[in-house]
């Protein structure tokens, strides 16, 4: 089955947007309890943070369960699937880092530049010369 990269790259860059504006209101932990009302209820800023993590996982199972129904079980971690959750964890880490440089900026770098310029090209190569029975 193919995949939806763009519903994958929406999902990921609206994940990256909230964290972005949230981080520009300034947002500390003393701001969890500030609250704004909702359709006639009151929310905490702690309540929409809570629900920014959890909904993903909600969705997750979500997607499991229609994977299941559909026949379409994972049965292991695509390896697709492995690059994103690596990238996405070394991501997180820059969150919050500070300083005029991220850590690790030039390691960081040079792997966004060997994933465009030498991973899929190599792959792409590898896998169009055997499909031809060139390699």
């Amino acid at each position: 089955m193919k995949t939806d990269w763009n519903l994958v790259r929406e999902m990921i860059g609206a994940a990256i947007d909230v964290c972005e504006r949230i981080e520009a209101t300034g947002y500390t932990e003393t701001d969890r309890d500030a609250v704004v009302n909702v359709e006639g209820q009151e929310v905490s800023v702690h309540d929409f943070l809570v629900s920014a993590w959890t909904l993903p996982e909600t969705v997750r199972y979500s997607i499991i369960r229609q994977r299941h129904d559909d026949g379409n079980d994972l049965f292991y971690v695509p390896e697709t699937a492995r690059i994103i959750v690596a990238t996405a964890k070394a991501a997180a880490e820059l969150i919050g880092s500070g300083g005029p440089e991220a850590p690790a900026s030039g390691d960081t770098h040079k792997m966004i530049d060997w994933f465009r310029n030498r991973a899929a090209p190599g792959i792409e190569k590898a896998i169009a010369q055997r499909r031809r029975g060139t390699a």
